[in-house]
Parts: structure tokens; sequence; C-alpha cells
């Protein structure tokens, strides 16, 4: 390997190891507006996409395999396979910025292809980052760039825009601006300076402005403990502050049901939590029995204050494999209540901002969230997790509650900032005063749009940039 080359692919290591640092557990999260730099110099000093290539894989299986690291204790030896396609698009993404740059190299490298091209660098991650989390068979959206600023409010507010693929094209395209400085091309990181200092003002404007503490105050009381039985979660329940409290969550799937028309098990919870005065919300598993012509289901069940039923919610988005056969909610809506107009998502649903954005725009005033994360995950798999729930309230303009079997159970606010947490592998009640307030941002009616137009962008540029490369060959 040349000296070259052996630069190029520390460079590229060095981008995988300053981005693991801007996740969890480190939450360097201002590290990420510099962390890909390293990866973009050297994909411009690279020969050619094939070279990019190895340099984004590089770059990918650093950052994955010590950011996911937790997959090995869910998956085992199958982390890796899962590791290397997660680097995959990091590494699709390396090729075609070079593939794109050969061609303006070719022309002439003027300031206004240089700013072109980190635009496009930006447009593409995002377009390459919604594909992955949204589109094909292993949907999934762990680790955007956009969730690398949950704990830099000032430029997490710019969700409530353009959502997490927003936010995560901008990151890009400035250090795709930044990578440009060696060649003494300013243009770009000028552009992107003056518009990250204009994010950073909206996003004060937005923390100092927006009235986080409107609404109609209620108490929530969010169980935390994993799958146990009901006599268990009901004596927590019913401490003195939780069964004043308005709202009761339960995690997901705290109570196994052998079919989801058990009409004794109903009556058997609504009886043990009959001294609550709270709207509860159960999470319900089934396991799938054909001898009995029994259907797997995970819903959440409604038990008013009288802990009559008012309704059930189905789970949108099934844990790929894990959850192999559950049905699909295709359409999801709030559930009407005494207290307001109810939002669930359960677990792997708020990794996707689709239901939480759907139901927004349906009139929806909390987002409730109950969650199966089991202890021997780890908690870097659940602060990971977590923290994607902040996500959707910025996004949504929604107050969320999250009850998690093993935490992070949480409150938060419509800015995404937490209100309220109990740590993670704790066991007990978090009880904490939330708001009911209608949802709706600029992100819930247009903005959601810049994650499939940017893949349109990014399928387009790929096809450009081929055909172009092709031509160039030909006439060689």
């Amino acid at each position: 390997m040349s000296r070259d080359n052996r630069l190029n692919y520390a460079l590229a290591v060095l981008s995988g190891l300053l981005l693991a640092a801007s996740y969890p557990p480190f939450n360097y999260g201002w590290l990420a507006w510099l962390a890909l730099a390293p990866l973009f110099f050297a994909v411009t000093r690279s020969p050619g996409p094939k070279a990019a290539f190895g340099l984004g894989a590089a770059a990918g299986m650093v950052f994955y395999s010590a950011s996911l690291s937790w997959m090995a204790a869910v998956v085992h030896y199958l982390a890796l396979p899962f590791w290397a396609l997660f680097a995959l698009w990091l590494a699709l993404h390396a090729a075609l910025l070079r593939a794109l740059l050969t061609l303006a190299e070719r022309k002439g490298l003027t300031a206004g292809r240089a700013l072109l091209w980190a635009v496009t660098a930006g447009l593409g991650w995002a377009g390459l980052e919604y594909f992955r989390s949204e589109i094909w068979w292993l949907e999934c959206p762990w680790l955007g760039l956009g969730y690398s600023q949950t704990y830099v409010p000032v430029f997490f507010q710019s969700l409530s825009v353009w959502g997490v693929y927003g936010l995560s094209a901008f990151m890009a395209a400035a250090n795709a601006a930044w990578a440009l400085l060696p060649r003494r091309a300013w243009l770009p990181a000028a552009v992107f300076l003056i518009a990250l200092a204009g994010l950073a003002g909206y996003g004060r404007h937005r923390l100092n402005s927006f009235p986080a503490g409107g609404g109609r105050p209620f108490m929530a009381a969010l169980v935390q403990a994993e799958r146990s039985d009901i006599n268990k979660l009901a004596k927590l329940s019913l401490s003195p502050a939780a069964a004043a409290a308005d709202l009761l969550v339960w995690p997901e799937c705290s109570v196994m049901f052998p079919a989801a028309d058990s009409p004794s098990y109903v009556s058997y919870i609504s009886k043990k939590l009959k001294p609550s005065k709270a709207e509860a919300v159960i999470g319900v598993c089934v396991n799938e029995d054909r001898a009995r012509g029994v259907d797997r289901a995970n819903f959440t069940l409604h038990l008013g204050r009288d802990k009559k039923v008012l309704g059930v919610y189905n789970k949108m988005h099934p844990v790929q494999f894990v959850e192999a056969g559950l049905p699909v909610n295709r359409d999801p809506a709030p559930l009407v209540t005494p207290l307001g107009k109810l939002a669930p998502q359960i677990c792997y649903d708020l990794a996707f901002e689709d239901g939480a954005r759907a139901m927004a725009s349906q009139g929806a005033e909390l987002l409730i969230i109950p969650t199966l994360d089991p202890l021997e995950w780890t908690l870097l798999q659940h602060r990971q997790h977590s923290d994607m729930s902040q996500a959707r309230s910025a996004e949504t303009g929604l107050w969320a509650v999250r009850a998690a079997s093993s935490g992070e159970s949480q409150v938060i606010d419509p800015l995404g900032r937490l209100r309220a947490s109990l740590p993670g592998g704790a066991e007990g009640v978090l009880i904490a005063e939330a708001r009911l307030a209608a949802g709706g941002t600029a992100y819930t009616r247009f903005g959601w749009l810049l994650g499939p137009l940017a893949l349109l962008f990014t399928l387009a540029a790929a096809a450009f940039a081929f055909i172009k490369n092709i031509r160039y060959n030909q006439n060689e």
C-alpha cells in the first residue's frame, strides 16, 4: 500500500472514530460537524470511485462496530454482517462523491462547482440515509447523522422544519465544505459557516420563544420494569403517587395474552388497577399459536379511569426477524379519550417518523411510547433508542411520555428536551408532569418531503455520474 493510500485510510478511520464519539455513550455531538471531513478529504485525494468506496467502507466499519457494539449481545456473530451492511451506505456515498468530483475536475473545479459538490454531498447523504432507514427490506434508522445533535439543543430545533434527514443533509454538506478547504475552495466553507450561524440563530429563537409549557397539565406515571407478572406491575402502579396520576403507562409486552381477545385477562387487569384514578395504557403481546388459530399481536390496551376498555392501538413497525409474522398497522390514528387525543407509538414505531407525523397531522395532543428494551441488550442500546423519541417530539411539536422496560423512561417536551427520566437498568415508576397540546410544525406539513426528494436526487445524481463517466471513457 502506497504512502498516499495509508494516509487516506488513516483519515477514513479517524472519521469513523470521530463519528462514534458524537453519539452515546460519549455524546460529543459537536464533533459530528467535523467528523466526516477527514473521510471526504481522503475521497478527494483518492484515484477514483472504487478507491473511495473502500475508504467509505473502512470509516463505516469503524463507526458502526464501535457504536453498535451492543448488536453482538442481540444477534451474536450476525453483528458483523449487520455492521458491514450499515457501512455499505457510507461506502456508496463516498464512491458517488468521488465520481461527481471527477466530473467537476474535468471541467475545472470552480467555486460554483465546489459549492454544488458540497450541496450534493449533503443531499446524497440524506437520500441514502432515508433509503436504508425507511425503504429497503432491512429498514433501520439507527444512528442517523441528525440524531448526533440530540444533546445540542440549538441545532436540534431545526428538526421542526426539516426533520432528522434535513439536519443530516446539512451536516454532511458542511463537512464536505470543510473537506474542500485544503484545495483552496473557500466559497463552500464561507456559505456553510453563514448558514450554520443562521441555524444557530433559529435554534436560539425557538428555544426562547416556543411555548413549551402551554397546554393542559397532567401527571404521568410511567412504569419501568422488565416483563413480570401482573401483580408486580400493579403493585408498582398503585403506589400513592402513581395511583393519583392522570395517566398510567406500562411498557411494551408487559402482559402476555393467550389471544388478542382475552376478556378474562382484561377483567383481571381492570380489577387490579381499580384503585388507580388514572387512564391506563397497557402494553400487550400475543404469541402465535397455529394449533389454536391464534395470530401474533402487539398492541396497547387503553383503559379509562373506570378501567373499562377505551380502545386498542396495533404496532406499526415490527422489528425485522424478531417480530416475524406480526401484522402491520398501516392506518395509525389518535385514540380519543376523556384525557385527550392520545397518539400511541410502540417501541420501534418511534424509530421512524411516519407514525408520529401522521397522528400530529390528525390533531394528536400527546405521544405515548410503551417500549421493550430488555436489560441484556445493554444500556448503550437503550440510550441510542431513547434519543430517537426526543427527535419525534422536536419534529412534531408534541409532548411525549415513554415507559421502557429497562429504561430510559422519559417525559419529553415539544422542543425535544428531557423534562424527567429514570436511568437505564432501574426499576420503579417515573412520576412527572407533562402537557397535552396539539402539535404540528413545518416538518409535519411539508418538511418531511425532504427525505423522499433527497433519495430521488441521489438516484438522479448517481445515474448522471454513471452515464457521464461511461461516455468519457468511451471517448478516450
